[in-house]
């Protein structure tokens, strides 16, 4: 899965399941707090959508707030959880 593919399933998982209005020019750099007004609530959240969505398991000890900087870091994020989950 390219890593577009991922930033537009976790934008769908934001808007949809959050219900949190993203600029439509919403990037790989934009920040999760500063610039798209996500709390640590909806972080919590959005583990659990991200584990549905994608069909991984987040463990306690990689939830580090340094994965939730970006979407960016959010995608690679996921992709190393889909690495993990096949290997």
């Amino acid at each position: 899965m390219s890593d577009a593919t991922i930033l537009d399933r976790l934008k769908g998982l934001i808007e949809n399941n959050l219900e949190v209005a993203l600029p439509e020019d919403a990037a790989a750099g934009h920040r999760l707090y500063e610039d798209l007004n996500i709390d640590s609530i909806m972080v919590l959240q959005l583990v659990v959508y991200i584990e549905e969505e994608f069909g991984v398991a987040v463990p306690e000890e990689d939830v580090d707030p340094a994965v939730f900087q970006t979407l960016g870091s959010l995608v690679d994020f996921v992709e190393r959880l889909r690495a993990n989950s096949v290997a």
